[in-house]
């Protein structure tokens, strides 16, 4: 073998030895692209004042709801997308009005609320999944969450989207590396769920 067929050789595998760690290096996210709806005649600017409601929860962790429920408040926060209401104020004034759960609201009861807090949108969502999952030696979450905004003053909706997550990566995988935690994980999906809006 010439010095020449030796260094293509070299070169070669280097190649596909960067290739393999390229895709290896692709970080824990969704497997498909979110499932995203948006009401064709919203208008985004008009929503300048927000407030989160409490989250329904499927899963099987009773505090799940809350976690991402607080996670979608602090990322909307740093991102300064909207004026967002305090989730105590937004709490208090659910309890005064005596709403037993937010997915039985009806139309009128949106408007009263949103006019009691002061906002145009309300966004909330629902935990269909929310567990780690043990894979050989590794423990990985599994996220599976839906987010929705809601117009106060007609109650229509007007924004959702749903995806799922999975804490485990390629590096994880062959490595035993670089897993997410639970709450890295759901900053990450709630964060790409987010992207959709804009």
């Amino acid at each position: 073998m010439s010095e020449m067929q030796r260094r293509r050789g070299t070169v070669r595998g280097v190649g596909v030895l960067l290739g393999g760690l390229a895709l290896l290096s692709v970080g824990c996210r969704s497997a498909e692209p979110a499932s995203v709806y948006l009401h064709p005649n919203a208008d985004f600017s008009t929503y300048s004042r927000v407030a989160v409601l409490p989250f329904g929860n499927l899963s099987s962790d009773r505090f799940a709801g809350e976690r991402l429920r607080e996670i979608l408040t602090i990322e909307l926060s740093a991102l300064g997308l909207f004026d967002l209401v305090e989730l105590g104020e937004v709490n208090q004034v659910l309890r005064k009005q005596d709403v037993p759960g937010v997915t039985e609201i009806g139309t009128e009861k949106v408007r009263e609320l949103g006019k009691a807090m002061g906002v145009q949108a309300f966004l909330t969502g629902s935990v269909m999944g929310y567990q780690e999952r043990r894979q050989g030696n590794i423990t990985a979450p599994m996220i599976s969450l839906s987010l929705r905004m809601i117009d106060v003053e007609t109650g229509i909706l007007v924004w959702s989207a749903a995806n799922d997550r999975t804490g485990l990566s390629a590096w994880t995988r062959f490595f035993g590396v670089g897993e997410e935690s639970q709450v890295d994980a759901s900053r990450q999906l709630v964060r790409e769920l987010i992207e959709t809006l804009y």
